[in-house]
């Protein structure tokens, strides 16, 4: 997570010492240079559009009204990456109490049965094993999934992940262990 060139060759800090002393447009460069990444971000996270425009203004926002708590000299992106990350487990940790999903509960999605390389409908058996995919993912507790789409399909490091989480490097590796285990057991069920 690098620090991205400047608008006009403004950096991070510049633009975010600008904001703090008044400049409000320097915080819209900010989002302007960011929210494409926020969004794929909250995109992957919840897989819902309007759930992933939610999370770049609900994170836009909160990183503007603590802007003068923002630690001069650190980057900027991993600061607001970590807000997102928060927001999208609080959505996780919401959508769980409204709708819990018992632990054995079955995909709602049929086993395949015939090999895909034979089957002129292949696409749509793809994308019914993807929605199977994302579905056992979406049955994760909200932790567990984090982890590991920070990991899948963020490429975090374990480091990185520590870091944005605020969790120890070895919780991280717990977690991601155990979400990869749950997948596996579900999966099971079923020829992906």
């Amino acid at each position: 997570m690098k620090e991205e060139g400047g608008v006009e060759g403004i950096s991070d800090g510049e633009l975010i010492a600008k904001v703090k002393a008044g400049e409000l447009g320097s915080f819209d460069d900010l989002v302007r240079r960011y929210q494409k990444r926020i969004y794929s971000l909250a995109l992957k996270m919840t897989r819902n559009h309007d759930i992933a425009d939610e999370v770049v203004q609900v994170a836009f926002v909160k990183a503007y009204r603590s802007i003068h708590r923002f630690k001069e000299g650190s980057p900027f992106y991993p600061w607001i990456y970590r807000i997102a990350v928060n927001i999208c487990m609080t959505h996780f940790k919401r959508a769980k109490s409204l709708v819990p999903l018992p632990e054995n509960q079955e995909i709602p999605f049929t086993a395949r049965t015939e090999n895909p390389h034979t089957n002129p409908e292949r696409s749509l058996e793809e994308g019914e094993s993807m929605k199977r995919l994302e579905f056992a993912i979406d049955s994760l507790p909200a932790d567990w999934k984090t982890v590991l789409i920070l990991r899948a399909q963020e490429n975090l490091s374990y480091e990185e992940i520590s870091k944005v989480l605020k969790i120890p490097i070895g919780t991280v590796m717990s977690r991601l262990s155990r979400a990869r285990e749950r997948l596996k057991e579900m999966l099971s069920k079923f020829e992906i």
